[in-house]
């Protein structure tokens, strides 16, 4: 089962993208491109797991940020 790493309303701190194994760059692109596809907007809050999963706050799917890589 997937664990959260990131659930606050301010950015994901370098911590988070190393991690998943990603640089900090490609973390905040790949979030960027699945707010968007959410049609949310960079200051709503997401959270993200430790398999890549981003859900919004209510905890709906919104992608996956190795999709986004």
């Amino acid at each position: 089962m997937a664990r959260v790493i990131w659930n606050r309303p301010e950015n994901p701190t370098k911590s988070v993208s190393d991690r998943l194994g990603i640089t900090h760059e490609q973390l905040g692109e790949a979030l960027h491109e699945i707010k968007a596809s959410g049609n949310l907007r960079a200051a709503d809050r997401v959270i993200i797991y430790d398999d890549g999963m981003v859900t919004d706050a209510r905890g709906d799917p919104l992608g996956n940020i190795y999709d986004e890589l």
